[in-house]
């Protein structure tokens, strides 16, 4: 007669390879663990530059609003549809994000903001005075 705990005890394979095939998957989940507990976070505040702007404003030439969800028919309307340009629609989204950030107060360095975004070309007061100076020597003006 069979004994009724032999039966209902489960057999697990036995043996060296066993032992370090569950060793090395306990080493790979405490990895996984420790990695995702001091993972870094992600700055929304990245990538806000000249290149973003330029981008931004052929999407904006191009699409309109991007993010406008267009029905099967190719007319916007009330409810889901599809967006005109998804790509474009992300770029929209990053400049708005890039000029909240351009306004947040990063006092005692705490965030990485690019306070110059979607100004860098403006001119100076100086430059403008200097332009004016360079302008009357050259004849133009009063």
């Amino acid at each position: 007669t069979l004994a009724w705990s032999s039966w209902l005890k489960p057999s697990l394979p036995r043996g060296p390879s066993f032992v370090l095939e569950m060793k090395f998957a306990v080493v790979v989940g405490i990895a996984a663990l420790v990695t995702n507990a001091f993972a870094l976070k992600q700055d929304p505040c990245a990538g806000c530059d000249e290149s973003l702007s330029l981008s931004y404003q052929a999407c904006a030439r191009d699409h309109g609003d991007p993010c406008v969800e267009l029905n099967g028919a190719g007319i916007v309307g009330k409810g889901q549809g599809t967006k005109k340009d998804v790509g474009c629609c992300m770029k929209k989204e990053k400049h708005a994000r890039c000029l909240n950030c351009k306004s947040m107060d990063c006092q005692y360095a705490t965030c990485n903001v690019n306070k110059k975004y979607y100004t860098e070309r403006t001119l100076t007061k100086k430059a403008d005075r200097d332009h004016d100076k360079a302008m009357k020597a050259a004849g133009w003006g009063a």
